[in-house]
């Protein structure tokens, strides 16, 4: 289990998934994907730590496949989303309040 607030891995979500994800989640995500360390070297990681990790699939390290393809796939389906510009707080509930009428 991961320390609150550290993040040390990223489970993998499938596409269809991803698709049916709000975008706060979305955001999420990606800024936890942002957060991961580069690669074995630059982290904190123990043998062991890794290993177990690695053999459940979890996304551990930005350079590997399973972190790029993550990545790529939330910025994708981000970028087809509605984009709100950040203004006051009441301007953007004003904004989601409109889109649903």
């Amino acid at each position: 289990m991961q320390p609150i607030g550290v993040i040390k891995f990223v489970d993998p979500v499938s596409m269809e998934r991803l698709k049916t994800m709000h975008t706060g989640s979305l955001l999420t995500r990606l800024q936890n994907l942002r957060s991961l360390d580069i690669d074995f070297e630059h982290s904190d990681w123990d043998e062991n730590e890794l290993k177990h990790n690695m053999a459940t699939g979890q996304i551990v390290f930005k350079e590997t496949e399973l972190w790029k393809t993550a990545f790529s796939e939330v910025k994708e389906l981000l970028a087809q989303r509605e984009h709100i510009p950040r203004g006051s707080k009441e301007k953007r509930r004003e904004a989601a309040k409109n889109k649903h009428r």
